[in-house]
């Protein structure tokens, strides 16, 4: 399957709806063009989609975090989703290497990416595909 990887446009907001929708996140089209908003106007974001025939079947966001402890710049996924029917393809591999690239571009000393404890076929790929597990999680809600 080819697919074009390409920068995000306020116009997908629909398509990644859905597409976070499948992975667990419910959200409307109005709220995705906001975030898509923020993030397209942002120096410190990317976010890419995955096309395929005119249909958007990947995303990916990221934005830069200063990490105060040794002074570095590191990149983290905030969101990586591919359509299920597109799956094992690829597309996740392509997706990361292009966040890689921005993150490169703008000298981070890594990616960073974190994945609910029960996305075990999640963790296989981020393993296959060059992520190691470094530390746990923890998180509060407010």
């Amino acid at each position: 399957m080819t697919a074009l990887i390409r920068r995000a446009r306020e116009t997908d907001a629909k398509h990644v709806a859905l597409l976070l929708t499948e992975l667990g996140y419910p959200s409307a089209e109005a709220d995705i063009q906001g975030r898509l908003h923020l993030s397209l106007s942002s120096c410190t974001a990317c976010c890419l989609v995955a096309q395929s025939t005119g249909e958007i079947v990947g995303f990916v966001s990221a934005e830069l975090v200063p990490y105060f402890p040794n002074g570095s710049i590191i990149c983290r996924v905030t969101g990586l989703v591919v359509s299920p029917h597109h799956r094992s393809s690829g597309l996740g591999k392509r997706l990361l290497s292009d966040i890689t690239d921005f993150a490169r571009k703008h000298h981070c000393s890594g990616v960073e990416i974190t994945s609910a404890e029960h996305r075990t076929e999640a963790h296989r790929f981020y393993e296959r595909v060059g992520f190691s597990r470094t530390s746990f999680r923890f998180f509060r809600a407010l």
